[in-house]
């Protein structure tokens, strides 16, 4: 079948593009090894989540369980409530995050199987340290308002390639590329975050080098998968009510830059457990690179 495509967004060279039927070759080609941001509208077709995470859901079922946004405590069915009433001009507070495969792991049936876009995925190796991952290795499910912004630009922790499943409601997405990191002032503590902390409108006497970014924004909508490869900038903010679910994904077309990720988070106080650290992943990758060509599981 071949790839229905429609355009979300161009300016100049840089063009997102939502598809539909495409296959895992074209995707490997085009956008995972090519490290080029897409929408894909039916990753998610055979999860339940589809239907099923919807805000009475949830205020149902674990109304009562206590979550934390922006370091208040609410009740998940009063968030909800909030939520839903919430405007542009007065958002609930964001993001309101849970943790599935920790607190919620009843729900991991709901979105699952893994679609064929997000493999293979080497978070959950044995051969992987986990330290290096950050806790990275685990999928979020995002509740938000209209107007919710999430609070800063970033590309996502040890440089892994991010997927969004949007289940309920619209978000929209900017996504800035990643030669244009001198533009968006990475934090010299955090080079994975902004120090720009509103893109809309930053102070440009502070960040007069912002004015050279070309950020592209574009709408997600329900059953659609925003893929933003590692290291492409990106913040988003929702449009109405929304729900999510978030995954990061590590594999041969991202292992350089996560090597590089451990290698600067490790220098700073260990140069030289960097360099052990370096030189092992450069063995672990390679075997997992062959272990996934031959479709084992290590």
């Amino acid at each position: 079948m071949a790839t229905k495509s429609v355009v979300l967004a161009r300016l100049g060279d840089l063009v997102v593009e939502k598809k539909y039927g495409m296959s895992y070759d074209e995707f490997a080609e085009k956008h995972l090894f090519a490290n080029y941001p897409v929408v894909i509208g039916d990753a998610t077709n055979s999860w339940a989540a589809r239907e099923k995470f919807t805000p009475e859901f949830f205020k149902e079922n674990y109304g009562n369980r206590e979550v934390k946004v922006q370091g208040k405590l609410f009740r998940l069915g009063d968030f909800i409530d909030l939520m839903m009433v919430a405007t542009k001009d007065n958002p609930a507070p964001y993001p309101c995050k849970l943790q599935i495969n920790t607190d919620y792991p009843e729900l991991l049936p709901d979105v699952t199987p893994r679609y064929n876009f997000a493999l293979p995925d080497r978070t959950h190796s044995r051969l992987l340290p986990k330290g290096f991952l950050g806790g990275a290795d685990t999928m979020e499910i995002f509740f938000g308002s209209p107007g919710g912004q999430f609070p800063y630009m970033h590309y996502d922790y040890m440089g892994l390639h991010a997927y969004i499943n949007q289940l309920y409601g619209e978000k929209e997405f900017t996504v800035i590329p990643p030669d244009q990191t001198p533009y968006v002032y990475p934090d010299p503590k955090n080079q994975w975050m902004s120090l720009i902390d509103n893109q809309r409108n930053p102070d440009l006497k502070k960040f007069p080098l912002w004015e050279k970014a070309t950020p592209v924004s574009f709408v997600v909508g329900p059953g659609e998968t925003m893929f933003i490869p590692n290291g492409w900038w990106h913040t988003a903010h929702s449009v109405t009510p929304t729900i999510s679910v978030a995954l990061d994904v590590l594999n041969a077309s991202n292992w350089g830059r996560f090597m590089n990720e451990v290698d600067i988070m490790m220098s700073r106080q260990k140069p030289l457990k960097a360099k052990v650290a370096r030189a092992a992943l450069s063995v672990i990758g390679g075997v997992l690179t062959m272990t996934e060509k031959m479709g084992l599981k290590v």
